[in-house]
C-alpha cells in the first residue's frame, strides 16, 4: 500500500483528472483514490444509501457500472433509500428511448431516472425492498410497498421482479407489469400483440399483455392513459418518487 501515496499525492498536486476519474471507474484502487481524494468524484463519497446522515446527492461505486451519483433518501420511513424514480415538475421528458432508460437521465435533485443497469447492479443479488411514493391531483398521498424488488439484467432487458404489495395506495399498480421485460419506444419487449406500449402509452415501463396498471413515466398534466397515472387512468398523479433499500 505505500507505493500509493506518491500517486495520491501526484493527483492532488495536478489540474487535470486523470482518465478513468472522468469515465467509468470498476476497480478497487479507483475506489480507494475517490474516496480518500474527492477532489474528481462529484458529490460526497459513500458506500451506500446506508451512510448519510442527511438526504442529497451522493457518489456511489457501483460494480459493473462504476462512480455514479444517486440521491439518497434518509428521512422517510426510516430512511437508507435509493431513488430511481422522481417526477414532481415535468421538466424532464420521459419519453425517451432505451439507451437513456439503461444509463439514466435528469437531475437527480428533481425529475430523473436512475438507470436500469445501476438498478440491476445494486438490486441483482436480492434482499430488496421497493417504496412508490404518490401524491394525486386532488391532493391525497399514497404510498405502495413492495417486499420484493429485483431487476434483471440487460439479457433479460431488465425484466422487473416485484411482489409483497401493501401500502394505502388504491390497489396493486405493478401487478401486471411484475415478471415483465422493459421497453421503451425504440426496443419493444412487451407482451401486447396489438402494438407497442411505451408509443400508445408515450412512456417507457415493464409491460404486460394488458400493457399496464399504472403510467409513472407517462405525461404530466396530460389526462387520459397517456397521462401520469396509478391503477387506472382516472387517478391522476401529480408526484412520484420510486426507492429502494435493503430489508431490515
Amino acid at each position: 500500500m505505500e507505493s500509493i501515496f506518491p500517486l495520491l499525492l501526484s493527483l492532488m498536486a495536478s489540474n487535470t483528472p486523470p482518465m478513468w476519474a472522468t469515465n467509468a471507474k470498476t476497480s478497487d484502487f479507483e475506489e480507494m483514490v475517490c474516496s480518500q481524494y474527492q477532489k474528481w468524484c462529484g458529490d460526497t463519497f459513500v458506500s451506500s444509501c446506508d451512510e448519510p446522515d442527511s438526504a442529497g446527492v451522493f457518489n456511489l461505486y457501483i460494480p459493473g457500472v462504476g462512480f455514479k451519483n444517486v440521491f439518497c433518501d434518509v428521512a422517510d420511513d426510516g430512511g437508507k433509500w435509493t431513488v430511481f424514480q422522481r417526477r414532481m415538475n415535468g421538466n424532464v421528458d420521459f419519453y425517451r428511448d432505451w439507451n437513456d432508460y439503461v444509463n439514466g437521465f435528469g437531475d437527480l435533485r428533481g425529475d430523473h431516472w436512475l438507470g436500469l443497469e445501476a438498478m440491476h447492479q445494486m438490486t441483482k443479488d436480492g434482499n430488496m425492498e421497493m417504496q412508490i411514493k404518490m401524491i394525486k391531483t386532488d391532493g391525497i398521498y399514497w404510498i405502495a410497498k413492495y417486499s420484493d424488488f429485483r431487476i434483471a439484467p440487460g439479457s433479460d432487458n431488465y425484466r422487473l421482479h416485484v411482489s409483497g404489495f401493501s401500502g394505502n395506495a388504491t390497489s396493486d399498480g405493478l401487478s401486471i407489469q411484475n415478471n415483465r421485460q422493459f421497453s421503451t419506444k425504440d426496443a419493444n419487449h412487451d407482451e401486447f400483440v396489438w402494438g407497442n406500449c411505451a408509443i400508445d402509452f408515450e412512456a417507457a415501463s415493464w409491460y404486460g399483455p394488458g400493457c399496464a396498471h399504472s403510467n409513472l413515466n407517462g405525461k404530466l398534466n396530460l389526462e387520459g392513459f397517456k397521462g401520469f397515472w396509478w391503477r387506472i387512468p382516472d387517478n391522476h398523479l401529480r408526484f412520484s418518487e420510486m426507492k429502494f433499500r435493503k430489508r431490515s
